[in-house]
């Protein structure tokens, strides 16, 4: 036995080298521990493709990125496997397998309570909200200046906590697996126009100018009307956040077409705000992460706003991508396909 096998025997988590079909020409102490005599026939069956799909070995020989890795059920337990890298024979890869069964039943737990408590925050947020909004419709004329800009900052906030409120939400749905957009017809042109309304008043409010522009003709896409939405309202958002005082947010679209016609919708938000690093730009759209600039109005968010545009994005088969010029601005770009006739 040599040294190295003798080293993979004593470590604790689970080993095997295997081909493209799934045959093991080795597996160290761990592995046999955890998977037992069934792992041959298992591996091979999981290897090959079902129902037209390649099958989760198949993916580690076909993807070609050295992070590939996938989460796989044996026996009522979830393993996590990664590539081990090597720069032995291609036509078999190492392969570690972690047992992250209570890893993910502790990741559902802490999903499902951040889902219950954002439910119960939802109810009585919205009935205040709703109390802030018929005070400053109906009394105005009888409230002192500095009281009626109290309720006014009050159900700026309220509007505030219920953004991260739905953040939240969506956050859960995202990393729970239940966020589905469906194949609904989506009216991109009414949809562009209903998102520039409902962000106008903010903007007035700060003296931003939001400009609109778009042709009458845009295709539909295929998905989620109320997703798209939120993508483009969150990016308006977001600008809103950057934007000085007089400064100008542009939200426009155009078609991208192919020899079989329209093939996506390219959907801009440009805004005259204070740029950002190019250092911080392709972090962005992960999970918790913001940029280093101050906001210049409001308090800091979820940093899960950009995070869920590109969730959204990319469940429609899109892309998101952003370019920013530091004290000229930045422009972030939605790319989705159109609805293709059947």
């Amino acid at each position: 036995m040599t040294r190295i096998t003798t080293l993979l025997d004593n470590l604790s988590m689970a080993i095997a080298v295997v081909d493209e079909n799934g045959a093991i020409s080795y597996r160290n102490r761990c592995f046999d521990e955890a998977f037992g005599s069934g792992a041959d026939e298992w591996i091979v069956r999981n290897a090959r493709a079902v129902a037209g799909e390649r099958g989760w070995l198949q993916s580690f020989f076909m993807d070609e990125d050295p992070e590939h890795s996938i989460d796989i059920e044996f026996n009522g337990r979830t393993y996590h496997v990664e590539r081990i890298p090597s720069s032995g024979d291609a036509k078999e890869i190492a392969l570690s397998f972690e047992d992250v069964t209570r890893q993910r039943e502790a990741e559902q737990a802490k999903s499902d309570f951040t889902s219950m408590i954002v439910h119960d925050l939802r109810g009585p947020l919205s009935g205040i909200q709703g109390t802030l909004e018929f005070v400053l419709s109906q009394e105005t004329a009888r409230l002192d200046s500095l009281y009626e800009e109290l309720l006014r900052e009050a159900s700026r906030e309220s509007e505030r906590m219920m953004s991260l409120i739905n953040e939240l939400l969506d956050f859960s749905k995202i990393e729970s697996g239940n966020f589905d957009v469906g194949h609904d017809p989506v009216p991109i042109a009414a949809l562009l126009k209903r998102s520039v309304h409902s962000m106008q008043s903010v903007a007035t409010r700060d003296a931003i100018h939001l400009i609109s522009g778009h042709g009458i003709d845009l295709p539909l896409l295929s998905g989620s009307e109320e997703k798209i939405t939120q993508a483009v309202i969150n990016l308006v958002s977001n600008a809103l956040k950057f934007t000085p005082r007089n400064g100008v947010i542009s939200i426009g679209a155009q078609v991208l077409r192919d020899q079989d016609g329209p093939r996506s919708v390219v959907v801009t938000v440009t805004d005259s705000g204070m740029g950002i690093k190019a250092e911080e730009l392709t972090k962005l759209f992960e999970k918790y992460k913001q940029t280093k600039n101050k906001s210049l109005r409001g308090g800091g968010g979820t940093g899960l706003g950009l995070y869920i545009v590109k969730q959204i994005v990319e469940a429609h088969g899109g892309h998101v991508s952003i370019a920013s010029i530091g004290g000229v601005g930045t422009s972030m770009v939605i790319d989705i396909p159109v609805r293709r006739a059947a």
